[in-house]
């Protein structure tokens, strides 16, 4: 499914990461992805829900986090696009766009993986425990390198909420 949305995308002249369950199952991680997450620079958002067929994209806010969305189905999957994804709380302003990323292949495309740990820093700048605990249990056998990249994730947030 990743393959297909990452054939879709590039066709698009979309750039793109891929974060949540099926990035972490791409980066060799234990789990079952139920839906693929896919996210976009704000400006790219609606390019790329029309390359996936999903709806036009809308704003929207929740609880601190802000993105223009669209979700729908591809080849009977659920995809949930973000673009320009941004996290405001207590923590600071931590934007999607600057996570770091690690590179892999799949069926001929690279693919753009949000990294482990950027889940942890965007529930710790939201302010949200249960989001974190979700986050933290879902990291590597060895989650130091993650949470490393956690905490460098939080600092820059706060430093941008000044």
């Amino acid at each position: 499914m990743v393959g297909a949305v990452a054939a879709r995308l590039d066709r698009g002249g979309v750039s793109w990461r891929l974060s949540g369950s099926a990035g972490r199952l791409l980066l060799g991680m234990s789990t079952r992805p139920a839906d693929v997450d896919v996210e976009v620079d704000g400006a790219d958002a609606g390019r790329a829900a029309a390359a996936l067929g999903l709806p036009a994209p809308k704003a929207q806010h929740n609880s601190g986090w802000s993105s223009l969305r669209s979700e729908g189905r591809l080849m009977g999957v659920y995809v949930d696009l973000s673009g320009g994804l941004e996290v405001r709380g207590p923590g600071g302003v931590l934007r999607a766009g600057d996570a770091a990323t690690v590179s892999t292949r799949i069926l001929g495309h690279t693919v753009a993986v949000v990294a482990p740990g950027e889940s942890v820093a965007r529930a710790v700048v939201g302010g949200d425990g249960a989001r974190e605990r979700t986050a933290r249990a879902a990291l590597p056998a060895d989650p130091a390198p993650a949470l490393r990249y956690a905490e460098s994730r939080v600092a820059a947030a706060a430093n941008a909420a000044r």
